[in-house]
């Protein structure tokens, strides 16, 4: 054993040297996936889901098709630019997107066109999930930053060191479960923990659930501010009950009683 430690300096400096290089590989990496977002999101994906929310809230038939044949020119396999969208799987459902409308334009047939719309209706639905997923990996802590560094040391602080609670009280909780579970397969199969480990095991679970309860209510804004996504909470209600969540943004957050509307300009002639 002595004769390996002349040998330790070398060991430390070349772990050093390799958790430094991956280090700075990985940074590398991050900075060039924040370039390649922020131009998915100005150049295409960006562009895409807009142009695709415009054509489904368009009620008129023939601005509709208008709207389509412009889609399809500019997003089309022959646009340089696709590639930047990044995702495979989008990309093939473009592709399959543009055959379809060009079978529905040759053929007219009005099976064409519903094949086409349920193919155009699940390319919005993933152009908008891709667009919000590349908002937040870049925007994600936006408002995290303008609250902070806004703020005084202290308030800065504060939001710092619930956040880390928060992050830590998730990791115990997780732990937490996997004592518990491990617990009871203990208890009925190996009984090699010491008595007392599965009461032990709901106790721990318990406190860690409720210190997690803790501080998801103290943190609340805090975990708002990091993350621009609405909660689980707020898409199972959007999800089923749509008028409740509608009812609570307009008339319990807004001020929308509290605001004079002026009258709206009509173009009808005057008498």
């Amino acid at each position: 054993m002595s004769e390996l430690i002349p040998y330790i300096p070398i060991a430390i400096a070349i772990l050093a040297a390799s958790l430094g290089y991956i280090s700075g590989q990985r940074n590398g990496k991050i900075a060039r996936f924040h370039q390649q977002v922020d131009l998915n999101l100005k150049e295409v994906c960006g562009p895409l889901f807009f142009r695709l929310h415009t054509i489904f809230k368009t009620e008129d038939p023939q601005q509709r098709e208008s709207l389509i044949d412009s889609f399809s020119k500019d997003f089309s396999t022959s646009n340089p630019n696709i590639y930047k969208i990044g995702n495979k799987f989008l990309i093939d459902w473009l592709i399959e997107n543009e055959y379809l409308y060009f079978k529905f334009k040759k053929s007219r047939e009005v099976s064409d066109w519903e094949n086409f719309w349920v193919q155009l209706h699940s390319l919005k639905v993933m152009a908008e999930s891709e667009y919000w997923k590349n908002f937040d990996s870049l925007y994600g802590e936006y408002c995290w930053f303008q609250k902070t560094l806004t703020s005084n040391i202290f308030i800065r602080m504060w939001h710092e060191t619930i956040h880390l609670l928060f992050q830590a009280m998730q990791f115990t909780v997780i732990l937490s479960l996997i004592f518990s579970f491990y617990s009871f397969w203990d208890y009925f199969l190996q009984k090699r923990l010491p008595t007392g480990s599965v009461p032990l095991a709901l106790l721990i679970l318990a406190l860690s659930l409720s210190l997690y309860g803790f501080f998801m209510v103290l943190g609340a804004d805090i975990n708002g501010l990091r993350n621009q996504r609405d909660s689980n909470l707020r898409k199972i209600i959007k999800r089923f009950a749509p008028r409740l969540l509608n009812f609570w943004d307009k008339e319990v957050l807004s001020s929308k009683r509290k605001i004079k509307v002026p009258k709206m300009y009509s173009n009808q002639n005057q008498p």
